[in-house]
């Protein structure tokens, strides 16, 4: 009988798929390195969710004992600047224009800040207040704003609420505290269901794993259109992975 070459068996017509040719040839390895997953509109989208959802695990042993972190960021009140235990539009530190803002004023020189977390003011925590009514006034319109916050709305209610919360003797409670307290226990149950949704997107899709490890060892946030090497065995096609998320 003719012996077919390794070529001709690696053809369309042929007997073997390249990956197990690799495995064969015992170069596993060399063929993996060579796969480049193209990151989706989805990939970033659930990349986005799992960095809320980080964010939110990270912070929240502060936020229920009533402190904020420094040039933490909570939406629709602002970054938290930890010595004058106030929030304002912009981090601490941001440039423009040759200034920097530092808390609550635009300066010539960028100083330094040593204070790690600290207490709002109880006017600060009246505008937390605020914005939790708010969140939950956009989340109660089934027309309305659920991409206002990137999805992620009944998150940055809990991590309102956990504040208020903690700093109950630091402000009179008015309506958006007490609704709220009726409604935590919706917003954990939606964030840990949109913690498992990325927990089985992630299995599902080894490139998307990689992307994010990337992500983390450069700081550039996942995007539509990167590409990065590797994760042998994994589908440029997401249907396997294919998940909803919610606001």
């Amino acid at each position: 009988m003719k012996k077919r070459s390794f070529l001709t068996l690696l053809r369309p017509g042929g007997i073997l798929r390249w990956s197990t040719a690799c495995i064969l040839a015992g170069t596993l390895s060399s063929c993996d390195r060579g796969v480049t997953h193209v990151m989706t509109e989805e990939d970033a989208e659930v990349a986005q969710k799992q960095s809320q959802i980080e964010k939110l695990d990270t912070e929240k042993s502060k936020l229920v004992n009533g402190e904020v972190s420094h040039n933490f960021h909570i939406p629709r009140v602002g970054y938290y600047h930890a010595s004058t235990q106030n929030f304002y539009e912009h981090p601490y530190g941001f440039a423009k224009d040759g200034r920097y803002f530092i808390n609550g004023a635009w300066q010539d020189e960028n100083v330094p800040e040593y204070v790690t977390a600290s207490r709002p003011t109880p006017e600060a925590l009246k505008r937390v207040e605020k914005a939790l009514e708010e969140e939950q006034k956009t989340a109660s319109n089934p027309s309305g704003g659920q991409h206002h916050s990137g999805g992620f709305g009944m998150g940055n209610a809990l991590m309102m609420y956990w504040l208020l919360a903690g700093n109950r003797g630091m402000f009179s409670p008015g309506n958006g505290f007490r609704q709220a307290g009726g409604q935590v226990g919706n917003w954990q149950r939606g964030v840990d269901d949109q913690r498992g949704a990325v927990s089985r997107y992630a299995a599902a899709n080894p490139g998307y794993q990689r992307m994010v490890a990337q992500s983390r060892a450069t700081g550039v946030p996942v995007k539509a259109g990167q590409s990065v090497r590797g994760g042998f065995g994994s589908s440029s096609s997401r249907s396997s992975g294919r998940s909803s998320f919610g606001s």
